[in-house]
């Protein structure tokens, strides 16, 4: 399918100011704070409630916020958030306006979790801290009016691959696990659309500079909590939606990844948006098909016969 319009123009209005063309040019911070202040932009949804609070664990205290919507059911799901960004960027403030939106979506309690960020804090700090923030949840299901059987893990692209590999570290403990353009191998760099749709927002020399910021060393690409698709095992996990885009040069990796899993009886649905690019559905108050992938998120988590077991 042709470049969606919307799409098209928002790739053109990049051209002069994508805050990836400065990771040679200005400070990091500087450069985080540039990408703090765009997604600032975003429509802020009105939620019930938000609640910050600092999730412990042995090595820091993790940032969290607790968005809680109108009308919910009790007990309700839980969905943990890890936001996009390549390990680099992005915080809290970063993901609110797609918190805000996939609560009320999803008509359940989301988590969103600041994990540490690359490269002031190199592999594993940022899986250590998806890991520890996750039992902290299911330790506390009942304390966020849930239980621990509808607690469910999400996220984008950086933030998809912490989701995947929390999914293989718990396994059917979780509810689902919901990777939107996950990165899930460091090994891919010859697959069709990585080469076909380099420079599609997201470009080859982008993902490769993440690399160097998140790893110590090039050996740990070969670690599954690098690349899960490299995990020896895939039984036993939550049932899963895989979400890709048209073009992306992700796609590719996030579909075999979906293929993987699917092949060890894994329930996946793998669902590619047209027409479309990586991170649209942080975008979704331009680009159309993110609130449309928003609101399949939600129809999939309200719909499960699982909640109220």
């Amino acid at each position: 399918m042709p470049l969606d319009p919307t799409v098209k123009n928002f790739l053109n209005s990049l051209k002069s100011e994508n805050p990836f063309d400065l990771i040679d040019k200005k400070p990091l911070s500087e450069i985080r704070s540039i990408i703090r202040n765009i997604s600032a932009s975003a429509p802020k949804e009105e939620v019930y409630k938000i609640e910050n609070i600092k999730i412990p664990s042995e090595e820091i205290s993790i940032p969290a916020r607790i968005y809680t919507p109108k009308d919910i059911k009790e007990p309700t799901p839980v969905l943990i958030y890890f936001h996009g960004g390549g390990f680099v960027f992005g915080d809290i403030e970063f993901a609110d306006p797609l918190c805000r939106a996939l609560a009320n979506a999803c008509s359940c309690k989301v988590v969103s979790i600041e994990y540490r960020l690359a490269p002031e804090y190199k592999f594993p700090a940022a899986v250590i801290d998806a890991i520890n923030s996750t039992k902290w949840v299911l330790d506390n299901a009942e304390k966020l009016s849930s239980n621990n059987k509808l607690v469910a893990v999400a996220g984008c692209s950086a933030g998809g691959n912490l989701a995947a590999v929390t999914a293989l570290h718990f396994r059917n403990k979780l509810l689902y696990q919901i990777l939107a353009y996950p990165v899930v191998s460091a090994l891919d760099v010859f697959s069709r659309s990585y080469i076909e749709y380099d420079g599609y927002f997201l470009t080859n020399k982008l993902m490769k500079w993440f690399y160097q910021q998140y790893l110590n060393d090039q050996k740990e690409i070969l670690d599954w909590r690098v690349s899960p698709i490299l995990s020896e095992n895939f039984e036993n996990l939550p049932e899963t939606l895989i979400i890709t885009a048209e073009y992306d040069p992700l796609r590719d990796q996030a579909e075999a990844y979906a293929s993987k899993l699917s092949e060890s009886r894994v329930s996946v649905i793998n669902v590619r948006f047209a027409g479309t690019i990586h991170g649209f559905i942080e975008s979704f108050h331009i680009i159309k098909q993110g609130r449309v992938a928003i609101n399949f998120i939600g129809s999939l988590i309200k719909s499960t016969s699982k909640i109220g077991d």
